[in-house]
């Protein structure tokens, strides 16, 4: 909670949950922050099965300009998940704000690697597991998202948890299903470059948010089809 609090006191950014306040007694925290009305993003993936391509690039726009700013001010998530990206009333997707730093982790250098295992089995990127990894695990996370918010299904699956990490260390997944058959090439593009496992050739956020799906997302040009036509 000290980590969580000192870090998000922090910073500023819009798409970052604000820490406005904080107390503490002899048995608790007090915490005053933005209040968010709209829920979790995980409540809205499960709802609507599906986002449209337009819409799903709202929220990476959001999360990436999120993660840019983060990893410019040596700070890594370090536990992305739809889980804690909250949405406002309007539902928005642009003005989804990002939560739960209590995982987050400074880094003085981006040559010396972090050795903790943290993470979410589904969202941990293979080198987290390996124990020696940068800020760019985020953006593994970061492709795992737009991977689930486009087909509704998680890239890497399995029947437990060991399943999912071996899955995950593995690295393969496909677009095979469906659902991905009115998704653009562009889109695909950018998971693919966000879920390599050549931490070296993974996009970083700013070479994501110069990415075509994302430029065309900003110029308006973006295509906003539908699944399951």
């Amino acid at each position: 909670m000290e980590n969580e609090i000192g870090i998000l006191k922090n910073l500023d950014h819009p798409n970052i949950l604000k820490i406005h306040e904080s107390y503490e007694c002899e048995k608790r925290y007090y915490i005053v922050t933005d209040i968010c009305k709209g829920g979790e993003l995980f409540d809205e993936i499960t709802k609507n099965k599906f986002f449209t391509e337009n819409n799903a690039a709202q929220v990476m726009y959001a999360l990436l300009r999120c993660l840019k700013y983060l990893h410019e001010q040596g700070i890594m998530h370090r536990d992305l998940k739809p889980e804690n990206l909250l949405l406002e009333e309007n539902k928005n997707y642009e003005q989804v704000k990002l939560i739960d730093f209590g995982t987050a982790k400074k880094f003085e250098s981006k040559d010396l690697p972090i050795t903790q295992m943290v993470g979410t089995p589904y969202y941990i990127a293979p080198e987290v597991i390996k124990k020696s990894y940068n800020e760019k695990c985020d953006l593994w996370s970061a492709g795992v998202i737009m991977y689930i918010i486009l087909s509704g299904q998680p890239p890497f699956g399995g029947r437990n948890e060991k399943q999912i990490m071996d899955n995950v260390q593995n690295g393969k997944f496909n677009f095979n299903n469906k659902v991905w058959g009115n998704v653009s090439p562009d889109a695909k593009d950018l998971i693919n470059s966000l879920l390599e496992r050549d931490v070296t050739k993974r996009f970083s956020a700013e070479q994501a948010l110069g990415h075509k799906w994302m430029t065309d997302y900003k110029a308006g040009t973006l295509e906003s089809g539908k699944f399951g036509k």
